[in-house]
């Protein structure tokens, strides 16, 4: 059972991973609605950042899938070898 006790955590974290990028996607588009066409190095830059934000977004959450991927796949291992024991 310990196998389907760890998606709760999992769903939990997605969920806050989406929280994130859309928060940062709304800040970001909030933001932009107030920016200058005339001033491109300045929206150049607020473009920049955006993009470093989305990317280090994804890499947090492609790290969080993979950290609970092999977390998952330990569990599975974990308790397919003590039920084995216990046989």
């Amino acid at each position: 059972m310990d196998f389907f006790n760890s998606f709760e955590p999992f769903f939990r974290q997605v969920s806050e991973a989406q929280r994130m990028f859309f928060n940062n996607w709304e800040s970001t588009m909030s933001s932009m609605r107030n920016m200058n066409l005339g001033n491109l190095p300045e929206n150049a830059e607020k473009t920049l950042q955006l993009q470093e934000e989305l990317v280090k977004s994804s890499l947090e959450l492609q790290e969080q899938l993979s950290r609970f991927s092999i977390d998952t796949q330990r569990k599975l291992w974990e308790s397919y070898f003590r039920m084995l024991h216990k046989s």
